[in-house]
């Protein structure tokens, strides 16, 4: 055995070593913040948009009760639909497309609304109520613009690149 030769692995190879390892920990920590801080967005976006749209429900179904309320109050009535449609007309923003049926909008945020109709009847529906829900919807009150424009280098924009001055 010739006492001069060292070994193979000596201090600098493991301080390379260790040094890529201590590396490869700090890239997997950073992309984890990262990753983390993306999902509490993410989930604070939804958190919000599920908020205002159980607090539009909320006004929609005052609205409702407003309308169950002046259902019950003129039912018996011979002119029952007349005596309703007077009683809610512009109330709360409800609308009267035909004269059995009534709609009303509820804003949820600056681009969506949920949207009600309802079909009103003289006679009790088999749970009691004089009316009937036709829609109870979410809508969606902007128009979508898909731009479809592709950024790409044309020759003018190759000449202005490469031009020599």
């Amino acid at each position: 055995m010739n006492p001069r030769r060292k070994n193979f692995l000596s201090t600098g190879t493991t301080s390379i070593v260790l040094i890529f390892v201590l590396l490869c920990l700090l890239t997997f920590s950073v992309l984890s913040v990262v990753s983390a801080r993306a999902d509490l967005n993410l989930s604070t976006k939804s958190a919000d948009r599920t908020t205002e749209y159980y607090e539009a429900e909320n006004e929609a179904n005052d609205i409702l009760l407003t309308v169950r309320n002046s259902l019950a109050s003129h039912a018996g009535s011979p002119d029952f639909l007349s005596e309703v449609r007077s009683d809610l007309e512009g109330n709360s923003g409800i609308t009267f497309s035909e004269e059995n049926a009534l709609s009303y909008h509820v804003p949820i945020n600056e681009n969506q609304q949920l949207f009600v109709s309802l079909t009103l009847s003289a006679e009790p529906q088999e749970n009691g109520d004089y009316y009937q829900i036709e829609a109870w919807k979410v809508e969606n009150t902007h128009e979508w613009n898909n731009d479809t424009s592709v950024p790409v280098l044309n020759s003018d924009t190759m000449d202005e690149l490469f031009s020599e001055e």
